[in-house]
């Protein structure tokens, strides 16, 4: 049968391609199958609009998923090795297991999304949104997390190489607090939001905007909490 890849901004079709399966399949079925022809047979699947799509073991090696809509989508074991995901949204993916040496995720959306145990050695996942990610046992070791947001992200066994994140205390008002030394960093930096500053830099930050209020003081609580943290583990 044949079935249509939309494009997620504009609901034009992006190709159509030639699939065997029952007419009543679900549509994640058929959407992880239209993505299995379009890797055979050489079609862009940028931009796509694959939300919710079954890709569990699929071979997608080197595919170009830039700014592709997989939302929801399974990609449980998936092969991703060396695929373009820059700025594509995988909210609530589930990625466990899935290789992705050397894939490009940057800038990609990855809220709430499942990487435990994922293989991302060497991903480019800069800039991308990691909050409430599970990459508990993932193998980060040599991937680009510069400036990445890790809010709430569980980091909790994942191997980071060289590289190192403390996760930190939540402030009250819900920033995530972060200290980490990541490959091509100087000195350890501390992720809260948007900001990403030296230790020494944070501190000068938060006395000069919130110096006297008690935001300003939990603030300074954390700094202090990720400094003893680096200390007692030899990393600072």
């Amino acid at each position: 049968m044949k079935f249509d890849i939309i494009n997620r901004l504009n609901g034009a079709i992006l190709f159509t391609a030639e699939i065997e399966c029952e007419e009543n399949e679900t549509e994640s079925v058929k959407t992880g199958l239209a993505v299995k022809w379009a890797v055979r047979n050489g079609a862009d699947l940028g931009g796509a609009n694959l939300r919710g799509a079954n890709l569990g073991g699929a071979y997608l090696d080197g595919a170009n998923l830039r700014g592709a809509n997989l939302d929801g989508a399974n990609l449980d074991g998936a092969n991703l090795r060396g695929a373009y995901l820059g700025s594509a949204n995988l909210r609530g993916a589930n990625l466990g297991g899935a290789y992705l040496d050397g894939a490009n995720l940057r800038g990609a959306y990855l809220g709430s999304a499942n990487l435990h145990s994922a293989y991302l050695r060497g991903a480019n996942l800069r800039g991308a949104n990691l909050r409430g990610a599970n990459l508990d046992g993932a193998n980060l070791r040599g991937a680009d997390l510069g400036s990445a947001d890790l809010g709430s992200a569980d980091l909790r066994g994942a191997d980071l190489g060289g590289q190192w994140i403390i996760q930190g205390p939540s402030r009250s008002d819900g920033y995530a607090f972060f200290l980490m030394r990541l490959t091509g960093e100087e000195t350890p930096m501390v992720r809260a939001g948007c900001r990403w500053f030296s230790i020494d830099q944070a501190r000068n930050h938060w006395t000069v905007t919130r110096a006297g209020t008690s935001l300003g003081d939990e603030t300074m609580a954390i700094l202090d909490y990720l400094e003893r943290v680096a200390h007692i583990r030899g990393l600072k």
